[in-house]
Parts: structure tokens; sequence; C-alpha cells
């Protein structure tokens, strides 16, 4: 009888092996990467600031071009936000066009609105301006229209300064009627026993052709002086009266009124009721003597 063979012993299976150690590097930069990075900084910054200072180009029509020339500066407010880049003739013949590039600081002005002239020379005693255009060099003069006015890059020149806006300081603004402007224009003086007192603001002609219309604004403090039997006249220039007897009488008025034109008004000794804005006035041509010695007394406000 065969003996059956005795089990053997249990053995637990070996443990396994331990994780192999891995070892982890750390990657550095190296210092030949920043060269490259840092040119690639410095011309995508100059790239944005090349885009954010690039002119603003527009266009004027100028009905002629008065002796603007390329590098002619544009101005608002006396300060430079332009210049001038071209001046050619319109494909018409019939106008000048101004390629103009403005100054990224004055984008604003770029809208619809704006008003464009060239500045001409002034004299008066209160003001000399423009004198440089004589022989020196052109100035456009910019008006910016509203702040929220749409773009625009295409605009129409005056041929002259805007008539000065109406006031809004309480200034009586009326009307004269007159056979010529003479030399009279905006900014020209109105006086009072030859004390500005007010201004001319802007003229046109006369709706059926008949007569220049003048509108004038005299001062909140001297409007009381303003009466219906006030008499208004210009006092452009010289006035010469030769008589047999009396000789040769000659009267000038300021020399501010001789190169620029001004206004004068005198009130009767017995004043009239006083008159509301947009009163029309006939303006003699020449003062009559009875005027000059008025002397009437008129409380005025006080400034």
């Amino acid at each position: 009888m065969t003996t059956p063979p005795e089990p053997s012993p249990h053995i637990p299976p070996p443990p396994p092996p331990p994780p192999a150690a891995r070892i982890a590097r750390t990657r550095r930069w190296s210092l030949a990467w920043l060269l490259p990075l840092a040119v690639l900084a410095a011309l995508i910054t100059l790239g944005v600031q090349a885009t954010g200072e690039r002119p603003i180009p527009i266009t004027i029509r100028f009905a002629e071009g008065a002796g603007l020339r390329p590098g002619d500066q544009v101005s608002c407010k006396g300060v430079k936000v332009g210049e001038v880049r071209e001046v050619r003739l319109a494909p018409d013949a019939q106008s000048v066009l101004v390629e103009v590039a403005l100054d990224r600081s004055a984008a604003s002005t770029a809208v619809e609105g704006s008003r464009f002239w060239i500045i001409r020379p002034e004299v008066s005693l209160r003001r000399v301006s423009g004198l440089d255009a004589i022989l020196g060099p052109r100035t456009i003069a910019l008006e910016p229209g509203p702040i929220d006015a749409p773009r625009a890059t295409r605009f129409d020149g005056l041929e002259s300064a805007p008539p000065l806006p109406d006031p809004t300081d309480g200034s009586l603004t009326l009307t004269l009627r007159a056979n010529r402007r003479s030399s009279l224009s905006p900014g020209s003086p109105v006086t009072y026993r030859d004390i500005r007192v007010g201004q001319v603001l802007s003229y046109r002609l006369a709706s059926d052709a008949t007569a220049a219309e003048i509108t004038i604004a005299v001062e909140p403090q001297y409007a009381a002086l303003v009466r219906e039997n006030t008499r208004f006249f210009n006092t452009s220039g010289i006035t010469a009266d030769w008589g047999i007897f009396k000789g040769l009488d000659i009267r000038t008025d300021s020399l501010e009124s001789i190169v620029t034109g001004a206004i004068g008004l005198a009130t009767p000794n017995k004043p009239g009721p006083r008159v509301g804005a947009g009163h029309t006035f006939e303006l003699a041509s020449v003062p009559n003597n009875d005027w000059l010695n008025w002397e009437p007394e008129i409380p005025l406000r006080e400034n």
C-alpha cells in the first residue's frame, strides 16, 4: 500500500521590487531666449505707438488756394493741430483741394460741422492778427463741430472767418439796415460818445436785396441806451465840409473806426421806450449834427 505524499508547506510569493528612483530635472530658461523676446516686445510697442500717433488725413475744398503750401499749419484756438500736406487743383478746375494731416490729439475735430478758413490779415486798435500771412506762411483756422457729431474726412472751407456767435451774456441784439456795408465786419465796434458799447456780429444781404442787414450786439450794461428814437450812423472814415466863410472843416473818428469800420449811436434828450431783441433800425451813412449834441440822462446798469 502506497503512502500519500505529505502536503508541502505554503510558500508566500516574493515581494515586488522597489520602484526605481526618478530624478526630476528643472528646466531653466536660457539667456539666449531673452534677447529675441525683448526685441519682439519692443517691436510690438513701437507698432502700437506708431498706430496711435498716425495723423488723420482730411480734405478741405476752398474756392482759391490763397497761397497755401505744404507745411503750412492748421490751428485751433491758437494751437497747431495739423499741417498741409498737398495743395492741388480740383478735377473740375473750379476750386482747390487741400490735403491736411490732423494730429491724433485733434481727432475729435474731424467731425461734421467743423469749419475751416484761411486766416487773413486783420488790424485794429484792439487786435492785430494774421499779419504774418502777408509775407509769411499761411494758416488754416479750425472751429470744431459738435463733440457727438459723426466722423468726416471731407469739408468745404469758408471764404472768410465765420460770423461771431450770438452772445449768451444777455446782450441786446439788433438789426441795422444800410445802403452799403462799407468797411463793417464782424468785430467792428459799436460806440456811444466814442466809447465801445457793443460790436458787429454779422452781415448779410436783405431777402429782397434792397439793403445790407447788419446784426449788432449791445452789451447788457449799455442796453438802456437804445430806445425807439435812437439813431445809428456809420462812423467809418473821414468827413470834410467846406464853406466860404468857415473854411474847411474836417472831422475824423477814432483810428480803429477808420481801419475796421464802426457804428455810432445817439439817443435824444427825451428817450423813447426801450426796445427788445431783434428790433430793426436804419443805419445812416453820416450822423446828423444834432445827433452829436444830444445829452440824455440815462441810468445804466452796473456791470
